[in-house]
């Protein structure tokens, strides 16, 4: 009897840690497929912006091709009409090829901004294309004038390589003043305000206000003087000296985003999570004595 008994014992005790490896596997090997899952996504996208990046170096070859292909010897009457279509042909499919790559070389540098994919080599590449497609604008524009200058016919080849060419340095300036609007623009949404003062002094700048002697305080409610506050870069702002023994924030932030702790006597308030402190306002009011 105790034999049996002691058998049964063990075979409970195998079934039990059997049961728990076979959840603890599960989970793993879970685990595992997610983790293959996202590399294989991350590999596809890696694969996709070099696919797309080795085209374009297929295309500024086939440019350069062109170029050597068409005469700039001088020409007068001898050239005839069958000429002047090749060469106006040419031009028009070197201006579509560098439109063409200029485009996709756009959609790839926004594709890669969004992505969470950051890598130095990529991001050479993408400078040495935008470099080499601007050096061929630049040629091709040359190529287009040196043409007009042997042939007056050949003025009116397709004018839009010429035009690129001319504008150039206006497209240059116009993407420097889009990447100064964009720092702007980024800088503008993560910009936050603080201020903390005195009950008294919170109300002298009409940042608390009360209706009734019995009324509950309220915080923002209008005409406020914001030039009280002080501007910060949420993004970098962890910490907020408060120079007081008591404090009370009076804004909405999770609380699980920040924490109020003292240093030599007095509050420092310790913002943990930056996203979600200020997810809820982008003004923070904080009662002293």
């Amino acid at each position: 009897m105790r034999s049996t008994l002691f058998s049964l014992s063990i075979l409970l005790v195998l079934f039990t840690s059997c049961g728990k490896q076979s959840s603890d596997y599960r989970s793993l090997q879970a685990q595992n497929d997610s983790l293959q899952n996202a590399k294989q996504k991350l590999q596809e996208e890696v694969d996709g912006y070099f696919s797309a990046m080795n085209q374009i170096e297929q295309n500024i070859e086939k440019i350069k091709s062109t170029e050597n292909t068409i005469s700039i010897q001088p020409v007068g009457k001898e050239l005839d009409d069958d000429m002047r279509t090749k060469i106006n042909d040419d031009m028009t499919y070197l201006n579509d090829m560098l439109q063409a790559n200029k485009d996709e070389l756009a959609r790839l540098k926004a594709k890669i901004k969004r992505s969470a994919f950051r890598s130095s080599e990529l991001e050479r590449t993408i400078t040495r294309l935008t470099k080499a497609l601007e050096e061929e604008t630049t040629k091709v524009a040359q190529l287009q004038t040196e043409l007009a200058q042997k042939d007056s016919l050949i003025v009116k080849l397709d004018t839009k390589v010429s035009e690129m060419g001319k504008n150039l340095e206006d497209l240059s300036a116009d993407n420097k003043s889009k990447e100064t609007k964009i720092k702007d623009q980024d800088e503008a949404i993560h910009t936050a305000w603080y201020v903390f003062g005195t009950k008294q002094e919170l109300k002298e700048q009409k940042i608390v206000t009360t209706e009734g002697l019995f009324s509950q305080q309220r915080v923002l409610q209008h005409d406020f003087n914001k030039n009280y506050f002080v501007r910060i870069d949420a993004r970098n702002t962890k910490s907020i000296p408060l120079y007081s023994s008591r404090a009370k924030i009076l804004t909405s932030h999770p609380k699980s985003s920040y924490t109020l702790e003292k240093q030599n006597g007095n509050f420092v308030l310790l913002i943990t999570d930056t996203d979600s402190f200020w997810s809820i306002s982008k003004y923070l009011v904080v009662e002293v004595e």
